[in-house]
């Protein structure tokens, strides 16, 4: 059994807070990034497949049927042990903390001090997510999280093979690497341990999201991650941007609306001529931020070994 380092909240809030600058940083430049790139049509791609098509009949909404008995237990015990925390104001009351910022398809992370002494019991979250929900900040999921070495031997607390470790070797000690799994107490578009849940944004946009059956396609899954990305709020794009303070255009809202009646009515057809539509009347600087968040953060829910045999460089600290 690996020994597990704590996570300190000197590392938290030394790596965590800056981690939205690398985002758009990385958005400015993504053309030198070899995972995401525009064909000549102007349509993005994003070619970091991180995020697996999981049952939308059975794993894509709680009680997560599809799923071992026991996990399913697991998880109905978590949700119900953590609805006491189901506002930031009880969560702050019971000494959480949030961490980082308001990350698209991952909300904000909440940590918990007296969790991370070591040692640390890999049995309980000692990270919660809140994301905006019409209008207010909701709890939507947990994560466990741990330090150790990256090829770490230390087993999962599902049985699920849906449940995996990724890593931000960005945020730990020489050496060893953030281990990290979240769980999601709310419907996700690829399942009960995705790494990024692409339903959020669309929950906080006020719109229905498209159907977890729809992300098997690998072309519509990549519309659906754009889509989903573009309608994150504008304080994602940098608050110094004066394109984050211009308000949607009438069409464009008419689009957001179009989308929506396209996902009640459950009509894959128009939903994808309508994202095609919205994707493309984008501005650049929407394209390249969308394009940036996109390829970091999927990168960033893989393992390292993962990135090692896709040959993707691993993320540094600045990097």
């Amino acid at each position: 059994m690996p020994q597990i380092k704590s996570l300190s909240l000197t590392t938290i809030f030394g790596t965590a807070v800056g981690m939205l600058i690398p985002i758009l940083a990385f958005a400015q430049d993504h053309n030198n990034h070899d995972h995401d790139s525009q064909d000549h049509g102007g349509q993005m791609h994003n070619h970091a497949h991180a995020n697996v098509a999981v049952d939308c009949t059975t794993l894509a909404t709680p009680p997560w049927a599809g799923l071992p008995e026991a996990d399913r237990r697991q998880l109905a015990a978590l949700q119900e042990e953590y609805s006491a925390l189901d506002t930031p104001e009880k969560a702050r009351a019971a000494g959480w903390m949030p961490v980082i910022g308001d990350i698209p398809g991952m909300g904000v992370h909440w940590v918990l001090p007296e969790r991370m002494a070591d040692p640390l019991d890999i049995n309980k979250p000692d990270n919660i997510m809140f994301t905006s929900i019409d209008g207010k900040d909701q709890l939507v999921g947990a994560a466990y999280t741990f330090f150790d070495v990256p090829d770490t031997t230390m087993p999962v607390p599902f049985e699920s093979d849906l449940a995996k470790w990724h890593d931000h070797p960005q945020f730990a000690p020489d050496g060893q690497t953030l281990h990290m799994i979240h769980v999601w107490f709310v419907p996700s578009s690829n399942g009960p341990f995705a790494g990024l849940n692409f339903n959020l944004p669309f929950a906080t946009a006020g719109i229905t999201p498209p159907s977890s059956c729809w992300m098997a396609d690998e072309a519509d899954s990549e519309r659906i991650q754009i889509v989903s990305f573009a309608l994150v709020p504008p304080r994602m794009f940098g608050t110094d941007s004066p394109q984050a303070a211009a308000p949607p255009r009438p069409d464009r809202t008419e689009m957001i609306a179009a989308l929506d009646a396209a996902a009640i009515a459950d009509d894959r057809e128009a939903w994808m001529a309508t994202a095609d539509a919205f994707i493309a009347d984008l501005t650049e600087f929407e394209q390249e931020t969308v394009a940036g968040m996109l390829g970091i953060l999927n990168l960033n829910q893989m393992s390292s070994a993962e990135r090692d045999a896709a040959g993707i460089a691993q993320p540094g600290r600045g990097n």
